[in-house]
């Protein structure tokens, strides 16, 4: 139930059904959705405790973001609480909910399929199939393409928010995958680029070329990654004049200025500045716009155009600390994980194309405090209990076992068109990989050693530590592990000195990327 209730809460944020159904409107399905995923953990065996709430860094952020902003941001606390609270709810909800690998990937395939609605729904009112009246706004947009939802009535947000399922599209459908399922997602993973491109964003278009080169170079050998990353790059930025509207704007000695909508945005970073070095603690939560017009006239009136600007003029120097810290704790997750087979691995490198997405989106469009932010830390957050929860000699289940994947949550199995045979059912994509994968040398792993996992093994077929598509990171948990002759799944489980190093440094990245945006 509490896993329905997760699902069910991401289609209200995404499909919106309440907003073109009037009666749904009237039950409010985002905050029902809630209440199931809450009375489901309470009913479910074990329950819920309180050492359960706060377990991983990204946890521990959180948690001080949230209290940053009711005890320390300007508004009284009741005010404050009203606004957050249901952010707290997204977050802790959905880190209990997802409790195993399997509704993790189940619900990225949920997230997806979600995303692909509403990018199909915008693609169709182009072509006369339009019962959200979209055509209006888009019109209104001066032709980009947008959908008529609150949260996607703009071009910008509706393209920031359809790109991140290429790369899901690609690691749910291609990357080791039969080719018949490939076949499928060749013509899918054309729909949000399409979208995209018909929306015009340029931040849409650079945030999309960031994830669609994680996607490609994330997880590969560094003699990979060394050669691909520069051809990537050169590939992106000869595309670059081909897009619409990037040829309107002149980079470099302020010759920015000169179009109208970056001048917008320069001088929102403008007045986020001005916020962050002149409030202690920000100008208070949901309040840019109204500071704004005090200081700036009505006449320049702007929004924040950026997730980081948003934080810092809203919340200060410590809220945009503890955001950049955020963040930081997500990649150091997803960069230091271990993973033990290839579903495992395919939720790691979807979890990171959508933080990296979200990370470069966030410097275009204000997605700082909205839902589909703390639903991706928690996603994260889940990701690493899971692997910090593991014994290092921990060998997955066979898929007769533990039947938990495929392609977008449907078992390859049912999807296969090869036959069965005497009642044994037709090899899957997955058991074809896990019969002939070979991880960073090590020798090929039969199918008898995961039959450790129930007690039944062949004396020959010992569980292999050391499994996982990551190298060993050494650290003081690692070192002991090595010394064992296992490596943790997570050996990055709890803060280090390094890591306040590491937030401070996250910080003054975004404050160079901020003052050189300005300075264009």
């Amino acid at each position: 139930m509490d896993f329905v209730g997760i699902v069910l809460f991401a289609i209200a944020l995404y499909v919106r059904p309440q907003e073109f159904i009037g009666l749904l409107s009237a039950l409010r399905p985002a905050q029902l959705s809630l209440a199931l995923a809450g009375l489901g953990l309470f009913i479910r065996e074990g329950g819920v405790s309180a050492k359960q709430l706060i377990r991983t860094p990204m946890d521990w952020m959180v948690t001080a973001y949230f209290v940053y902003i009711l005890f320390w941001t300007p508004g009284s606390f009741g005010d404050l609480w009203g606004q957050i609270y249901p952010f707290v709810g997204f977050y802790f909800l959905v880190v209990l909910a997802l409790t195993n690998f399997r509704r993790i990937y189940q619900y990225l395939a949920w997230w997806c399929g979600c995303v692909m609605f509403i990018a199909i729904m915008a693609l169709l009112s182009l072509v006369g199939i339009d019962p959200l009246d979209s055509q209006t706004t888009t019109a209104g947009s001066l032709g980009r393409l947008t959908l008529n939802l609150s949260l996607f009535s703009n071009p910008n947000a509706l393209g920031h928010s359809v790109m991140v399922a290429v790369p899901f599209l690609y690691f749910f459908m291609f990357w080791k995958r039969p080719i018949f399922v490939k076949e499928v997602g060749l013509p899918l993973i054309f729909l949000p680029m399409l979208c995209t491109y018909f929306t015009e964003s340029k931040g849409a278009f650079v945030s999309g070329a960031g994830a669609i080169v994680a996607t490609l170079a994330f997880g590969r050998p560094k003699w990979v990654q060394f050669i691909l990353l520069p051809i990537l790059a050169a590939m992106a930025i000869s595309a670059v004049p081909l897009l619409p509207r990037f040829g309107e704007v002149q980079f470099g000695g302020g010759k920015a200025r000169s179009d109208e909508a970056v001048l917008g945005r320069i001088e929102a970073f403008e007045f986020g500045k001005w916020a962050f070095e002149n409030t202690p603690h920000g100008v208070g939560f949901g309040n840019f716009y109204g500071a704004f017009i005090q200081k700036e006239g009505e006449l320049k009136a702007r929004a924040s155009h950026s997730s980081y600007n948003q934080v810092q003029a809203e919340f200060g120097y410590w809220g945009l600390l503890i955001f950049s810290g955020i963040l930081y704790t997500c990649f150091h997750s997803l960069m230091r994980a271990r993973t033990a087979d290839d579903n495992e691995e395919r939720v790691r490198r979807m979890l990171f194309c959508m933080l990296l997405s979200f990370a470069v989106s966030s410097w275009m469009i204000d997605f700082g405090f909205r839902a589909a932010f703390f639903v991706m830390v928690a996603m994260i957050s889940a990701f690493h209990r899971i692997l910090t929860d593991r014994t290092p000699d921990y060998a997955p289940m066979s898929q007769e076992q533990e039947e938990w994947g495929g392609v977008l949550g449907v078992a390859e199995s049912k999807l296969s068109s090869s036959p069965t045979t005497a009642g044994v059912p037709a090899m899957t994509a997955q058991d074809y990989v896990l019969q002939r994968k070979v991880v960073r040398g090590a020798p090929t792993r039969s199918r008898q050693t995961f039959s450790a996992q129930v007690g039944v093994m062949a004396q020959k077929d010992q569980p292999r530590s050391n499994v996982g598509y990551v190298p060993a990171v050494r650290d003081d948990v690692g070192v002991v592990a090595e010394a064992a002759g296992a490596v943790p799944f997570m050996p990055w489980s709890k803060f280090r000195w390094y890591d306040a190093v590491g937030i401070y440094l996250s910080l003054q990245l975004v404050l160079y990327i901020r003052d050189y945006a300005i300075s264009l």
